[in-house]
């Protein structure tokens, strides 16, 4: 009988040293499953693990998991669940920030979840295919898990102690427990919040924080990460601000003595200059830039860079009216969504201080990224939405850009005794996965036939052809409006820019070489085009891959329209950035392989400006956007 003892108290030891040793495996590899199943390095997990080990970020999500463990652990009394809920949570994590990666180069935040109207685009991408890489996390993961539930099982077989405790003392036990396990809970969230403010705090930027290198993985990190730089207050906004504006570089011309023309303003749907694709690789029946080239000998083009590719137009579009540059943001998503919720000085109040007559027009459902409460909370004194549109001509899916160029001849016409700023935002070339209301046309007449030299399979190939004819399209229905305006005396600048190279089908990226992370592929992966066109004499402006951020500058600058403190600002940013998304580059067009001190001073100043617009209450926030006399 004693032997029997010794023995069930032994294999109790065992098993408490397994116990052990599965929860030590356990929380310290999770966090760097969750990136290796994201980012598949070509390394074993081992080797990605002892190259990360000591980095401080993955600390952070492993004392999360450690105390994430203990408090299911705690309250539950069960090792099994204790491992498998935080598993779940990681791999779906994973799993969905593998979704975002893959479209827009961005993991899954937080603040994603407020925009639950958007979620039909994921359908897209929902695949159930894993790869090896992935498959070798689950079966660990799974292997963790099963581990855990068993050594629950033996732990109740084989326990350390035989004389069971009486009632009152497991009540005790159980009090101690739940108390522990809500003491850990308040140190997740005191930790996590102290971690993060510090991490994201001014004193913490370095040359890795600037460039953003940090987004490209820690998926717990980058979900729970807000945009609380912590120590940010009034005194530091507006040093921020003098910085900028203290020695400003002013036009040397005045603003004409003239009336101040129309400014209308489209940022059109995946449209991209298909002059990216390598020459061999497609060839078309007619080029789809053909009118593109013909405008641009005889006005302002080029190309501007995107902080998003293959998706996120409200990214492109807040840049553009707020001019602040979502790189240095956790998610363009939560910056839309604080614009919805309050006044944020946006270029839309630059032209009501004008007395211009201002609407936006988005011929698609108001709620969509809710635009409508978007709008209203800019300033817009009118909106148009898909209900409200005269002209509903559709293209393949969705409402064409040339009706949207007749929709913005209307409401020119519906009041020409005002200068009218109209910002327009096109749908006819989304991708398909929206709510549509209307079906897509499977034998659409297209004007422009592809010819590829690899085989697509049938939906990738339909979805290339029908992004370029929308950009063929998106090219004849500018043209249309530069041939109106030209007619019309009154002074008019009109603007197309690009929001995003279109979401091609990964197959479609291979064949186009856009899949590559070397400077010329990401360069055209984030390059638009932009045009910018006037019926009056002005100087031309040559875009060499500038913010869309910086774009709202450089259009009163064409337009020769009285200067404002954010025009300072965002002009002071170029001539230290000409280029400051994805891709880095300095005033003279050249990568940035190290920040130089100005450099950084510059990037410091300005995230706290950005800051300040868009959560701060500072005597210069509300002016910004406030035309000089």
């Amino acid at each position: 009988m004693e032997q029997t003892d010794n023995l069930q108290k032994r294999y109790a030891v065992y098993c408490r040293l397994l116990t052990a040793g599965l929860l030590a495996i356990f929380v310290t590899f999770l966090p760097y499953l969750a990136d290796y199943y994201l980012l598949q390095p070509p390394t074993t997990l081992l080797d990605y693990y002892a190259k990360n080990s000591v980095d401080i970020y993955y600390s952070f999500e492993t004392t999360i998991v450690i105390l994430t463990v203990a408090a299911i652990w705690c309250i539950s009394g069960r090792l099994g669940i204790a491992i498998f809920i935080p598993s779940f949570f990681f791999l779906l994590l994973s799993y969905v920030s593998s979704i975002k990666y893959a479209a827009l180069n961005e993991l899954f935040r937080l603040s994603d979840l407020q925009l639950t109207e958007a979620a039909g685009i994921a359908k897209r991408y929902i695949n159930l295919k894993f790869t090896p890489v992935q498959l070798m996390v689950i079966t660990v993961l799974l292997i963790l898990c099963i581990g855990g539930f068993a050594s629950d099982r033996f732990r109740r077989k084989y326990p350390l102690f035989t004389k069971n405790p009486s009632d009152k003392v497991g009540k005790k036990i159980y009090i101690l427990r739940f108390f522990l396990g809500f003491v850990c809970l308040i140190a997740i969230f005191c930790y996590g919040e102290r971690f993060i403010k510090s991490a994201y705090s001014m004193e913490s930027i370095d040359n890795a924080a600037i460039t953003g290198a940090e987004n490209n993985r820690y998926i717990l990190y980058n979900f729970l990460k807000n945009d609380n730089l912590g120590n940010i207050d009034i005194t530091h906004a507006e040093n921020s601000y003098r910085f900028f504006l203290d020695n400003p570089d002013s036009n040397d011309e005045e603003t004409r003595e003239r009336q101040f023309p129309n400014v209308i303003v489209i940022m059109n749907e995946s449209w991209w200059n298909t002059d990216n694709i390598p020459e061999g690789v497609a060839t078309f029946s007619s080029d789809p830039m053909e009118s593109y080239h013909k405008l641009a000998r005889n006005c302002s083009s080029g190309e501007l860079s995107a902080n998003i590719h293959g998706g996120g137009t409200i990214g492109s579009e807040t840049e553009f009216l707020t001019g602040l540059n979502i790189k240095y943001f956790t998610s363009f998503t939560g910056i839309a969504t604080e614009i919805r919720e309050h006044k944020i000085p946006t270029i839309v109040d630059y032209f009501n201080a004008l007395d211009y007559d201002t609407v936006a027009i988005h011929p698609y459902d108001g709620n969509f990224y809710g635009r409508n409460a978007l709008y209203t909370s800019i300033g817009f004194n009118k909106m148009i939405f898909e209900d409200d549109m005269s002209y509903k001509d559709i293209y393949s899916c969705y409402i064409s850009d040339e009706s949207l160029a007749k929709q913005i001849i209307k409401e020119y016409e519906e009041n020409e005794d005002m200068q009218k700023f109209i910002f327009a935002v096109s749908i006819g070339n989304h991708i398909r996965g929206l709510d549509s209301k209307h079906n897509f046309i499977e034998d659409y007449p297209y004007p422009i036939s592809v010819t590829l030299s690899e085989d697509l399979d049938k939906e990738a190939y339909t979805d290339l052809v029908n992004y370029i004819n929308g950009i063929y399209l998106a090219n004849e229905a500018f043209a249309q409006l530069a041939s109106y305006f030209e007619q019309k005396n009154e002074p008019t600048v009109l603007v197309m820019y690009g929001d995003h190279m279109p979401g091609f089908s990964k197959e479609a990226k291979a064949l186009f070489n856009l899949d590559g992370d070397d400077l010329e592929s990401t360069k055209r992966q984030y390059a638009v085009p932009v045009l910018m066109w006037s019926n009056f004499e002005t100087k031309q402006i040559v875009f060499e891959g500038e913010n869309i951020s910086y774009l709202p500058q450089m259009i009163l600058e064409y337009a020769q329209l009285p200067e404002s403190d954010m025009s300072r600002i965002l002009k002071q940013q170029r001539n230290i950035f000409k280029t400051n998304t994805r891709i880095v580059l300095d005033c003279f067009g050249q990568p940035i392989e190290s920040y130089n001190d100005k450099q950084i001073e510059t990037i410091r100043h300005f995230k706290v400006v950005d800051y300040d617009i868009l959560y701060g209450s500072s005597s210069f926030r509300d002016r910004v956007w406030q035309p000089y006399d």
